[in-house]
């Protein structure tokens, strides 16, 4: 089984893919917050704190893929979450190049492009338009995981996630809300997809569910990786006024 590390594997994302794929990858955890981890045996769990790069270099040893999502969710115009995440991004990603682990997979955002007006779908081919620092810290990782694939040939893939939310936990949301949804399962087959996919070198997807109208163009994931989203947001959710 291929050796997987995910960092932030603690929040809402890693969680809910370690439970669903413990058992298919050897998977190990890491986080600055474990505590309140309740993984299967299986599973490694590291408490580490990954702003300290002899940290980061420890934990990607001999690791196959190393998915990236830890990051601080600031959606305001914050130097030092800007500042973190930027940090935590050229660890890892160093780390990650330098222990030759063969892809990198970030969770990027679909905040690094939100500054377009909202009637317009987005595909990957356009230039980022972030909206906030969050997605500044998210374009910066983008360009860096370019940087790497193609100066030190790592398989790098940027995943743009958008409003990832269970449908237990759905809060009221407007029309743009939906366009941009992406379903716990859906983003599950997508990392699945991103480690199992070969011949990928540097790539971006917009990762988004199969909504009837979507902020997101998703066809290059379908076209390169087979992704084929469930779920339609419209369909899910009661449809809000803007």
């Amino acid at each position: 089984m291929k050796k997987i590390l995910i960092t932030g594997g603690g929040g809402k994302i890693g969680t809910y893919f370690v439970l669903n794929h413990s058992n298919d990858f050897e998977i190990t955890v890491v986080d600055i917050h474990t505590k309140h981890l309740n993984f299967p045996g299986n599973v490694h769990i590291i408490n580490s704190d990954l702003s300290d790069y002899t940290n980061c270099q420890k934990v990607t040893k001999e690791m196959d893929i190393v998915i990236h999502l830890a990051a601080i969710i600031d959606e305001t115009e914050n130097d030092e979450a800007l500042d973190i995440n930027n940090l935590l991004i050229k660890n890892v990603f160093k780390a990650t190049v330098e222990n030759k682990c063969e892809r990198l997979i970030f969770a990027s955002s679909a905040q690094t492009i939100e500054h377009y007006p909202k009637d317009l779908q987005i595909g990957i081919q356009r230039p980022v338009r972030p909206h906030n620092l969050y997605g500044v810290s998210k374009c910066f990782g983008e360009a860096l995981a370019s940087y790497y694939a193609y100066q030190h040939g790592i398989s790098a893939i940027c995943l743009r996630i958008g409003a990832y939310e269970f449908e237990e936990d759905h809060t009221e949301m407007n029309a743009r809300d939906l366009s941009a949804y992406l379903h716990p399962d859906d983003c599950n087959q997508l990392l699945v997809k991103c480690i199992e996919t070969n011949g990928l070198h540097y790539e971006i997807f917009n990762a988004i569910s199969n909504n009837r109208y979507k902020r997101l163009d998703i066809s290059d994931a379908i076209k390169k990786m087979n992704y084929h989203p469930k779920a339609d947001a419209f369909e899910l959710f009661e449809l809000k006024s803007p």
